[in-house]
This record gives C-alpha cells, structure tokens and sequence, in this order.
C-alpha cells in the first residue's frame, strides 16, 4: 500500500532535523570559542613534574632561545635523575644533529621550531609531532633497543626540506 505524506508532515519532519541540526552546529560553536578562552595548552611539566625555564604555557618566543634550555639543545639528566631532551627544528636541520638517549629509560621530549612549521618523525616509532614556531611539543618515551633511528621532517619546509635526515642514538649506559 503506498502512501502519500502530505506537505505539513514533511514540513514537520524537516524543521525537527533543522532543529537537531542548528543545536548540534551551536554546541560546537561554543566548544570550540570555550577553547579559545579557556587557557588550557599542552603541558610542558613532563612526568616527573619539570618546568621549562622561559617557557609560558607551552609558548615561548622562538627569536630569544636564549633564555630557555632550547639554547642549547640536547639530552640532559634533571637532578631527580629524569631525562629531557631538547630539539630546534631549523632551515633543514635539527639540533642535535643526532640526540643520544639512554636505552629503557623514560625520556621526555620538547620539541619546537626556530622559523617554520617542522615534522618531528623517528622512523620505528610511533613518534609524530609537528614542530610550529613559538609552540613546544612535549612527550615522554622510552626507548627499549639499541641502535640508531632516523628523524625526518614530514612537512615541507622549504627547497632543503629532502635534506632534513637527523638521528636519534639510543645507547647501553655504562654503570
């Protein structure tokens, strides 16, 4: 038996779902401008509860690297016995040239750009994270094995960019 639905029940039916649409797009709305507001950005206290040194809220100004530990990036052991690894990305390179870790130790990782948008990618891992300047990229890993892994910038960042090859040395510590 086929049925007509008249004009004023379609006309029903579509303001419902006008309604359930129009609702969810303000809920998204407001999430999104909450966010905005809301001052929350990616923690840069790590696992052992460190704070960086001339770095606010996981921004920092990428033209005065002076005054925060990316001045001289590179691997170094907190006094609590942690690790902190500290990488610039720059004009297709990144510093360290090769970080050297510990192996199956718990390391955290703060990575940021000097000049443009960076990719952060060691091969072997599931690390990934995008380099943006004025903006750190924190994450803590332990490295179980090893050897040598290479780090590639999967962004493109220039005519350098297919030059960007880096390493992370992961080594038996002597006792």
């Amino acid at each position: 038996m086929n049925q007509r639905l008249d004009h004023h029940t379609l006309e029903k039916y579509e303001n419902i779902w006008f309604g359930i649409a129009t609702v969810m797009a303000l809920f998204l709305f407001v999430t999104v401008l909450a966010s905005f507001f809301s001052g929350t950005y990616p923690s840069l206290t790590g696992e052992g509860g460190h704070h960086i040194t001339g770095v606010k809220n996981g921004r920092l100004n990428p033209k005065n690297f002076a005054a925060t530990p990316f001045a001289t990036p590179g691997l170094r052991q907190n006094a609590d016995g942690t690790y902190e690894a500290f990488v610039v990305a720059r004009a297709f390179q990144f510093e360290p040239a090769v970080l050297k870790v510990p192996v199956g130790k718990p390391i955290t990782i703060h990575v940021t750009s000097a000049d443009v948008l960076h990719g952060y990618f060691i091969e072997g891992t599931n690390i990934n994270t995008t380099a943006i300047p004025g903006q750190v990229s924190s994450f803590t890993t332990t490295f179980r094995r090893p050897g040598t892994l290479n780090v590639i910038c999967n962004e493109y960042c220039g005519t350098g960019h297919h030059n960007m090859i880096n390493g992370v040395k992961v080594e038996v510590q002597e006792p």
